[in-house]
């Protein structure tokens, strides 16, 4: 063999075990639950993660005529949701530390969630997280856009999710209000979290209330800055000045 086929061979090879080493751990979906409006896939096998999802399951349908109908949302196909009960296989797969995410590059909605959903606050949590993620996948087919701002594409999810409504009757206590500038810095989740998502459907909720849902469909196909503000009659800085002034008034 010539020094040019041994090392096109030996390319080859280790072409092949870098590919077997790099797919080790993408154990391939199968179907465990189909719904009236969603296929529920998983890794895992049905002892071990059919009871999980059909909490899920219950809780997407439970949820899905409500926000299709908000959003004014129709759809000939079913949604595709994959869920793993391993963390830190997910995460894997993710490619960062999440427990949820729409991703619409494939338009599949893919959550960690544990195999063991009997406690009432951890079943909870991860029915209202595939709920939310439902909400940014009905948003982002309507219009991918709503991906490019953050506070409005959260914010919906946390208040059509009814997590904001959760959070409200709880009472919990959240930091101080964010400055414009804070709310719409590109790295504002990721510095202040929850509060993050709070505030943010609570400006989602102000918007709702004061100007009506069919308003806030239209801002949704159209998000950018300058279509915003034409469609809610005034500037961004003007709609935070309102929403504060609002909201420190009802404290």
């Amino acid at each position: 063999m010539n020094r040019r086929c041994w090392s096109f061979t030996l390319f080859a090879v280790l072409l092949l075990l870098l590919t077997a080493c790099g797919n080790s751990n993408d154990r391939k979906v199968h179907l465990i639950q189909e719904t009236e409006h969603g296929l529920f896939y998983s890794p895992d096998s049905q002892e071990t993660a059919g009871q999980a999802i059909s909490v899920l399951a219950e809780a997407f349908e439970e949820n899905y005529e409500r926000i299709s109908e908000m959003f004014q949302f129709q759809t000939s196909g079913k949604t595709v949701n994959y869920v793993y009960t391993d963390k830190p296989e997910f995460q894997s797969v993710m490619g960062r530390e999440t427990e949820g995410t729409y991703d619409a590059s494939d338009k599949i909605i893919k959550v960690f969630t544990p195999s063991n959903l009997a406690e009432p606050i951890v079943q909870a949590y991860y029915t209202d997280q595939i709920v939310h993620e439902f909400v940014h996948a009905v948003i982002q087919q309507i219009n991918p856009d709503i991906g490019q701002v953050k506070w409005l594409d959260e914010g919906l999810a946390y208040y059509a999710s009814k997590q904001l409504e959760q959070e409200l009757q709880q009472k919990r206590t959240f930091g101080s209000l964010p400055s414009l500038e804070q709310f719409a810095a590109p790295d504002y989740f990721d510095r202040a979290g929850g509060d993050a998502y709070f505030y943010s459907g609570m400006m989602v909720q102000y918007i709702i209330e004061v100007y009506g849902i069919e308003t806030m469909n239209e801002v949704i196909r159209n998000p950018q800055q300058e279509q915003m503000e034409r469609i809610l009659g005034l500037s961004i800085p003007e709609l935070y000045e309102r929403w504060r002034t609002d909201l420190l008034n009802e404290k």
